[in-house]
């Protein structure tokens, strides 16, 4: 099952991460792998396929380059992409929080709102709420685990995470 409580903990720096993300992905051009990274990663795998051995220098240097701009692209293509998966998979798990937030009791809603989402403390929501610091606690528990239970008969792959 997931946990709620670490989800909720974490929201903040979910929404930076993602942000993050979000700016790496629309300013990829800065992001790209580097020459020297696919020189690396060339001088250290052994190559695949047949080996033809009687061609001449120049031809092996254009094999080089030709091999060298597509290794290049390829790696930077898996980047983007694995950046691309990392945003969708973030940003799906914050809008179902949000959702399943959105969908308890109003009560409850509006104190995890406050207390995840804006920042704010026990007190400040109990004052907010004319309420206890422990009436505040209460909602917020009994909050965690009706997501808990969201999760766990709602949202698929949750019974997996934890």
């Amino acid at each position: 099952m997931i946990d709620v409580d670490k989800l909720l903990i974490n929201y903040h720096e979910l929404k930076r991460s993602l942000g993050l993300l979000e700016f790496k992905i629309e300013n990829y051009e800065m992001y790209r792998i580097s020459a020297e990274r696919t020189i690396e990663e060339m001088t250290f795998t052994s190559p695949q396929g047949e080996r033809v051995s009687n061609s001449g220098v120049s031809d092996k240097t254009s094999k080089i380059a030709l091999k060298y701009k597509s290794v290049t692209e390829e790696n930077n293509e898996e980047h983007l992409a694995e950046l691309v998966e990392r945003y969708k998979g973030q940003k799906y798990e914050l809008e179902i929080l949000d959702l399943c937030i959105s969908l308890l009791e109003k009560e409850q809603s509006n104190i995890v709102t406050d207390l995840v989402i804006s920042g704010m403390n026990f007190v400040e929501t109990g004052a907010k709420y004319y309420m206890s610091k422990t009436s505040v606690r209460r909602h917020y528990k009994k909050a965690i685990v009706e997501l808990g239970k969201m999760y766990q008969n709602y949202i698929p792959n949750s019974k997996q995470t934890g």
